[in-house]
């Protein structure tokens, strides 16, 4: 059988050309290969059986099961690239030897991931289960024991208060984890509402998992950010050259990552993206402001997404204040977490905001726009 592993997957890339030399990376995905093959070579681990619930709390991890591993490093330091290379690697084994049917992985966005399961928490408790933790557990893992996760940052109360308990449920039901963040684990929820409450789950992160950081390195995407326009005036919707412009640098961002459609939903709402490459996104003005969201769902994509591409942004006066009031939303979210935004506009970033409701909030919104270009080293001329 061709080798399909992680540090053979890595190695393809340098060689080819795809990637620099990067020892960082290269000892982070030696971290991944060692534990692509414990899980290729070990016993089939424990996962839910035919009796569903009733004895969900007897079942637990296999001896077998590895330690899971918890990636952290700085901003474009490759975390969701390397995440990607494990996750292929698991989904092809998996596939191609029936053996290992019993690693198969799962790929989530950590804010997806914990959405899902408020979701299955509440729906467990619509139709009156005796633990709604429990049950949301079976569902979670029924569709592989190995969970991936980009991104691990706890930002909200509510997750904070379930999260050990339902990733305990997880680990007693097989589950071998692997994440990334920006962050180590003693920094998680860092001066969140309750965190005492929450130290216990970082105490768990640390037995389960072996914690490694992603050594510095250059920060390859801000590398090519600095190489082109951040902000692309258009003469109007049929101009080409800002719509290829953009559509070169998504392809860019996107790197090796698949173009895959999106729903978020929110409150009863769906935002759907149609062009998603890993933890960047290439949507349109009017998707993200002329329906009506609110501060939470912007942050929510902030949360999901690291970098955004935001097309025909078009000249804002008082005849659109609320769309000019949710682009503010928008940015503030975006700020907030440390995001970066190209866009293209009918109008500089000075004089894009031309009514008088918001035209003193506007001047913060533009401080920030020019803010966040400048962390990343993005021009805003054309």
């Amino acid at each position: 059988m061709t080798d399909i592993s992680p540090l053979s997957a890595y190695s393809d890339k340098v060689q080819s050309g795809l990637l620099q030399p990067d020892e960082g990376q290269a000892a982070a995905i030696s971290q991944l290969d060692h534990l692509f093959h414990a899980l290729a070579t070990g016993d089939q681990m424990s996962r839910p059986n035919g009796f569903g619930q009733l004895f969900s709390k007897l079942r637990k991890p296999a001896s077998s099961s590895p330690k899971g591993l918890y990636l952290f490093g700085g901003v474009g330091r490759g975390k969701t690239m390397l995440m990607d290379i494990f996750a292929e690697a698991t989904t092809k084994l998996a596939t191609e030897k029936p053996s290992s049917a019993h690693i198969r992985s799962q790929r989530f966005h950590f804010h997806d991931f914990m959405v899902s399961a408020q979701n299955a928490i509440q729906n467990a408790r619509q139709t009156g289960c005796d633990d709604p933790i429990e049950t949301a557990a079976d569902k979670l893992i029924a569709a592989g024991p190995v969970i991936c996760f980009d991104e691990m940052e706890i930002r909200d109360i509510a997750d904070a208060m379930i999260i050990r308990r339902l990733f305990q449920a997880l680990w007693d039901r097989g589950m071998v984890l692997i994440t990334t963040s920006n962050r180590p684990p003693d920094m998680l929820y860092l001066d969140g509402l309750h965190r005492d409450r929450f130290l216990p789950f970082i105490d768990d992160l640390k037995t389960k998992l072996d914690v490694h950081e992603i050594g510095s390195g250059q920060d390859w995407r801000k590398a090519f950010l600095q190489s082109v326009s951040g902000w692309h005036i258009q003469s109007g919707p049929d101009d080409k050259t800002a719509q290829h412009a953009l559509d070169q640098i998504f392809g860019t961002l996107g790197g090796d990552a698949g173009v895959t459609t999106e729903v978020m939903r929110f409150a009863g709402r769906e935002l759907r993206f149609d062009k998603v490459a890993g933890d960047v996104v290439d949507t349109c003005f009017s998707s993200l402001c002329d329906q009506p969201l609110g501060v939470r769902d912007y942050l929510a994509v902030a949360d999901r997404f690291s970098g955004l591409i935001l097309r025909d942004i078009p000249i804002l006066d008082d005849a659109r204040q609320n769309e000019a009031r949710r682009f503010m939303w928008l940015i503030d979210a975006l700020y907030d977490r440390g995001r970066f935004m190209l866009a293209s506009a009918d109008a500089q970033v000075e004089t894009l905001y031309r009514g008088d409701r918001w035209a003193f909030e506007f001047d913060r919104t533009v401080s920030r726009l020019q803010e966040m270009a400048r962390l990343r080293g993005l021009r805003f001329e054309t």
